[in-house]
C-alpha cells in the first residue's frame, strides 16, 4: 500500500499510501523470471523470516534452491508466510511510525549500495545489507554468533554475494541521504535472533563505528 519515488538523491522521499482491495499471488509466474530476478526476491523472503518467522527461516535452510523456482507447492507456503509477516506489521502500523520500521531490516545499507553502485539489483543489495547488519548486531552483542552464522550461511547458499560492491566509506556517505535519517540520527533495525528484531534510534557516527 506504500508507493515512493526518489527525489534529488534521497530514497523514497515522496509517495502515497493507498491500500489495495485485494492481492493475487500466482507463484507459477515466478517460473517465468530469470534466475537472478527470482533469487533477488528470495532476499526479501529471508528478511521476513529473520524479522518474525523462525519456522520460515528453517524451511529455507532445508530447501533446495536449485529446484525451488519450479516447486509450486513449497513456493506457495514460502510466499504466503513471507507476505503474512509483512501484512501483520502493516496492519499494525500503516504509515511507518513504529513497527513498520522493522520491514527496513537490511535496507539502511541496501539503499546505500543501490545509490553508490549499479552492480547489485535491489534483492542483491538487501542480501548484502542483511549480512552487514547481522555482523553489526553481533559486534554490538545483540545477536548470538550461531544466529549470525545461520543468516550468512543461508544467504550464501541462496547464491548471494555478501561483499559490498563499493567501499564502506562510500556507503556510509549515502546512508545520510536515506529517508530513515533524521539529521544526525538514524533508525536501524537489528536482528536479535532468528525471528526477532528491534529498531534502535542511534547517532549516525555510532552506526558508522559498528559497520
Amino acid at each position: 500500500g506504500k508507493n515512493g519515488v526518489n527525489v534529488e538523491g534521497y530514497k523514497n522521499m515522496v509517495g502515497t499510501f493507498c491500500q489495495p482491495k485485494f492481492v493475487i499471488c500466482d507463484v507459477n509466474l515466478l517460473r517465468t523470471l530469470p534466475a537472478r530476478e527470482f533469487r533477488a526476491g528470495l532476499a526479501e523472503v529471508v528478511k521476513s523470516a529473520i524479522i518474525a518467522d523462525a519456522e520460515l527461516f528453517e524451511m529455507l535452510e532445508k530447501c533446495d534452491f536449485a529446484t525451488l523456482q519450479r516447486n509450486t507447492e513449497l513456493l506457495e507456503e514460502i510466499v504466503f508466510r513471507a507476505i503474512s509477516v509483512k501484512a501483520a506489521i502493516v496492519e499494525r502500523d500503516e504509515r511507518e511510525s513504529g513497527d513498520r520500521r522493522l520491514l527496513n531490516l537490511g535496507h539502511t545499507l541496501a539503499h546505500a549500495i543501490e545509490k553508490a553502485s549499479s552492480k547489485f539489483n535491489h534483492g542483491e543489495a538487501v542480501a548484502c545489507g542483511l549480512a552487514l547488519i547481522a555482523d553489526a548486531a553481533y559486534s554490538k552483542g545483540m545477536l548470538a554468533e550461531a544466529d549470525k552464522e545461520r543468516i550468512l550461511s543461508l544467504l550464501v547458499r541462496a547464491g548471494f554475494e555478501l561483499e559490498p560492491p563499493v567501499a564502506m566509506r562510500q556507503l556510509l556517505k549515502a546512508v545520510k541521504k536515506d529517508k530513515k535519517a533524521e539529521g544526525d540520527l538514524i533508525h536501524v533495525v537489528f536482528p536479535k535472533g532468528i525471528g526477532h528484531c528491534e529498531v534502535e534510534k542511534m547517532p549516525l557516527e555510532e552506526f558508522k563505528a559498528l559497520v
